[in-house]
């Protein structure tokens, strides 16, 4: 747990740099980069939450792994966002005793859960080794699970929501819409990835075939 804890840290002081950075870099590339991102998230089931979560991360051009990359990035900061927010809401109905605790709770596990999942996705695909189509077929595999899961979790957190008789209605609300702005940019990043994931397998076969004409 600390060696995640430490990992977490260091992944969001590199957050705040790569950030820093992309906002002092020249604006001579930053229209292409937008068309760029925007014309990658129109396959995405949120667009428009896609292109604006995205456009301070990416200043030029670029490729559909860096785009997935930075995807993960974003979502994985939202989904610690909402882990840190609804962790103080669960820290306070455990002192109060309040009958929301458990609900709440199983809501918390849940994010914690997603947040573990979207930080192994960002080291996965750090790591994929594209020389290798197996390894590439089992990195894509875990990090499409994972990003599955999350989304279960997100869902499922909601559904017992929307099924339970909160005591405030708006800490109930303002739980859900974190939570769901959790799922959106999540499943943004799964399309995005998938994006990505079939064009280095189209690209694969392209150069094995010239390879193998040779």
């Amino acid at each position: 747990m600390e060696k995640i804890t430490l990992s977490l840290f260091l992944f969001l002081f590199y957050i705040f740099i790569f950030t820093f950075v992309g906002t002092v870099e020249g604006a001579s590339t930053q229209p292409r980069a937008n068309k760029f991102v925007e014309s990658q998230c129109r396959r995405t089931r949120y667009p428009k939450l896609c292109a604006e979560s995205l456009s301070n991360y990416i200043t030029t051009a670029s490729e559909p792994q860096k785009l997935a990359h930075a995807a993960l990035k974003v979502s994985l900061l939202k989904a610690i966002y909402t882990r840190t927010y609804v962790k103080n809401v669960c820290k306070r109905l455990e002192k109060t005793k309040a009958k929301d605790y458990q609900v709440v709770k199983d809501c918390l596990d849940q994010i914690s859960n997603g947040v573990n999942l979207l930080f192994n996705s960002v080291e996965e695909l750090q790591h994929l080794n594209l020389d290798k189509e197996s390894e590439f077929v089992w990195h894509r595999s875990n990090v499409q699970t994972w990003l599955s899961t999350v989304l279960t979790d997100a869902f499922t957190c909601m559904d017992g929501m929307s099924s339970y008789k909160f005591g405030g209605y708006k800490l109930k609300a303002t739980i859900k819409a974190k939570v769901q702005n959790v799922a959106e940019v999540t499943s943004n990043a799964l399309a995005l990835f998938n994006g990505y994931a079939v064009r280095h397998k189209a690209s694969h076969h392209s150069n094995s075939g010239k390879i193998n004409k040779h």
